[in-house]
């Protein structure tokens, strides 16, 4: 972003960044003031990826630092140039971090947080070399080997960046500053906080230099990354940062201590990060997936709405014709065509009212899951849906045939809801039996088994294989043209809603079979 910035912020950057680097002048490398914890790149990066144009700002603020918090190690034009080359590998990161990450600058998978660790990483590297470089050719050694003053002035940048980037970040963005903010304001947060506190003073509280449970430090972390995702993490590295330094202040200890408490605090702050995205990756993920099962759930509704009402809007299209060919015939009106036109409107008032309780019913179902339970009758309703599909049977020389035994029990359901079922059973296995070509045959059988009766619904399709046959509940694994695929797993929807089972095998003679079993005891609970 190149925008520019208010000089507010400007000058409140210039006083941040003197207190940090007032803050982490400790333990320096004599000769080139090379400290083991740097925090103030990750501010003049993030001042850069906000706008290019404040790179004098930058500039400024690194030569303000040299004279006032660490004293000139070299000349004014060294320290010139040096604050040069750094302000260009601040631009180089910043330029590299904003290219990886987009506008918005987040971190919010493990692919960012991989690419924002190697940019960090390379950028430290190339900020080293070319400090220790320009010292170096400007006659300011340091007092060990080159490598050494290296390999420190690139982990203490990285570490510092690797640890305050991030909440710089977030606190860049106004949808994630809200976030840290809602976390600081959460006692769960302010728990694990005292738990980092209470561990860093049992671990180093005595100046001791062990780290045999160092690995403790991680425990809390890992809690505030599950419980915050990522604003967790930056808030709990940033903290577990604070108290290794003060345990680095509180004593005389050796440079391997020091690195040790690097290395510590890299690991812990890599592991929160990617722990931190991933938790927010899931909850993203999450709310995506209810908001795509919720339109799935719409879908499926007015699918099956249409699937229903299909039927007798097409009977009141006939009906209305009828009526209109019965009133608008010239002849007389005889007692016959009077009764005909009377029982064409009863028709039509019957349908519209079936069609109005299907909409009711599956509504019901779609949004609470409601069933109204009353005894029905199992043969009867199997019967009325053989008979509607008798006429589309035999337009498609389909055999349709059933095996009805007398004197079983009543079930209890909701009546509207299960014809929904068996006419959804029976559409299939008809689809099925005329996809195949030729005289087809379709087969009902009611029976009981154990405490359920049981229906089954047997077609001389295709077939399908075993595998395909525990798929075809799924949605969108409709194969018809046009088809949805949505409703089979309406179906097994509402039979679960009764207790029931709804499942799909391959039958006898090469028939595919559709069973479905319901509770023929006590009625089961009422829902909705």
């Amino acid at each position: 972003m190149l925008t520019p910035l208010p000089w507010a912020v400007v000058v409140g950057y210039v006083i941040v960044f003197l207190v940090l680097d007032w803050a982490s002048f400790i333990r320096p490398l004599q000769g080139l003031n090379i400290t083991p914890w740097n925090p103030q790149p990750a501010l003049a990066v993030a001042l850069l990826m906000a706008s290019r144009r404040l790179w004098w700002v930058v500039i400024g603020s690194l030569l303000a630092a040299e004279l006032l918090v660490r004293g000139l190690p070299g000349d004014l034009v060294v320290v010139s140039m040096a604050a040069g080359a750094l302000t260009c590998s601040y631009l180089a990161m910043a330029a590299a971090l904003e290219r990886k990450l987009g506008d918005g600058w987040t971190v919010s998978t493990g692919r960012d947080v991989a690419w924002f660790l190697a940019i960090i990483a390379l950028g430290a590297l190339l900020s080293s070399v070319v400090y220790v470089g320009i010292y170096a050719a400007g006659g300011v050694l340091p007092p060990g080997p080159l490598w050494a003053a290296l390999t420190r002035y690139w982990v203490g940048d990285a570490v510092g960046m690797t640890v305050t980037l991030p909440i710089l970040l977030v606190a860049m963005d106004a949808e994630r500053r809200d976030t840290l903010t809602h976390t600081l304001q959460q006692w769960q947060w302010w728990v694990t906080a005292l738990a980092i506190v209470a561990l860093l003073g049992l671990l180093f509280g005595a100046g001791g230099d062990s780290f045999n449970y160092a690995y403790l430090l991680l425990l809390p972390v890992i809690w505030a990354c599950m419980r915050f995702g990522i604003a967790g993490a930056v808030l709990a590295a940033a903290l577990t940062q604070i108290g290794l330094i003060v345990a680095m202040q509180s004593g005389p200890h050796q440079d391997v201590f020091v690195v040790e408490l690097q290395l510590l605090m890299a690991s812990i702050t890599t592991t929160g990060l990617l722990l931190g995205v991933t938790v927010d990756e899931r909850a993203r993920k999450d709310a995506e997936l209810r908001s795509s099962l919720r339109l799935a759930a719409a879908g499926q509704m007015s699918a099956a709405l249409a699937h229903e009402l299909s039927q007798p809007l097409t009977a009141l299209a006939t009906y209305a014709q009828t009526c209109e060919m019965l009133a608008g015939d010239a002849a007389p009106q005889t007692p016959e065509r009077r009764v005909m036109l009377i029982d064409v409107t009863r028709k039509i008032s019957a349908d519209s009212k079936r069609a109005g309780e299907v909409i009711k019913r599956l509504r019901d179902f779609f949004q609470t899951g409601a069933t109204h339970l009353k005894a029905c009758d199992l043969n009867s309703l199997v019967a009325a849906e053989l008979q509607a599909q008798q006429r589309r049977a035999d337009a498609s020389s389909i055999r349709l045939s059933s095996d009805i035994p007398e004197g079983l029990p009543k079930v209890w359901v909701d009546e509207v809801q299960i014809q929904v079922v068996l006419r959804n059973l029976l559409v299939n296995a008809l689809d099925a039996a005329t996809a195949r070509g030729g005289a087809g045959d379709v087969m009902v059988r009611v029976g009981a088994s154990d405490s359920e009766l049981v229906v089954e619904v047997l077609d001389s399709g295709a077939g399908v294989t075993p595998s395909q046959a525990l798929s075809v509940f799924e949605p969108g694994t409709s194969n018809k043209v046009g088809g949805m695929g949505v409703g089979l797993g309406i179906c097994r929807a509402i039979v679960e809603a009764h207790g029931g089972r709804l499942w799909a095998q391959a039958g006898p003679a090469g028939h595919f079979c559709f069973t479905l079993a319901l509770d023929g005891d006590d009625p089961p609970a009422q829902t909705g």
